[in-house]
């Protein structure tokens, strides 16, 4: 089971990179996602709903977006370093970002998931280092 949770990780963002939605199956009912403090204030969202409008808030501002795992360490939790590709909704002018992404799991669901902006802080969060 030592990569188990590595590979969930992946098939998530596979399929969101694939249908541009949640695979649902693969979040725990009462997930909690945090976003990075650094960007805007922090703020935290409860259950399929909460994500769900996180990603809205996000595609307000955000048009397609692909996810590409750089690094993955540890397990439970785990930090998953990750290349984010990203497309300005009205400019149209394409970045790509690297975040890191604190990941806690539960009954092999991600059931916690925390951005942060480098992988120092992620690993510090996840009390991997």
């Amino acid at each position: 089971m030592s990569d188990s949770n590595a590979e969930l990780v992946r098939r998530a963002l596979d399929r969101f990179n694939e249908s541009g939605a949640p695979a649902w199956d693969l979040y725990a009912p009462d997930l909690i996602f945090t976003t990075r403090g650094d960007l805007e204030r922090t703020s935290s969202f409860h259950g399929h709903e909460g994500f769900s409008q996180a990603l809205e808030r996000f595609h307000e501002v955000w048009g397609p977006i692909r996810f590409e795992v750089v690094e993955i360490v540890g397990n439970d939790p785990l930090v998953a370093l990750l290349r984010i590709d990203l497309q300005g909704r009205e400019s149209g002018v394409p970045i790509s970002v690297i975040e890191a992404w604190s990941v806690w799991f539960r009954d092999g669901k991600m059931s916690r998931i925390e951005q942060h902006a480098t992988k120092p802080e992620a690993l510090k969060a996840a009390g991997l280092q």
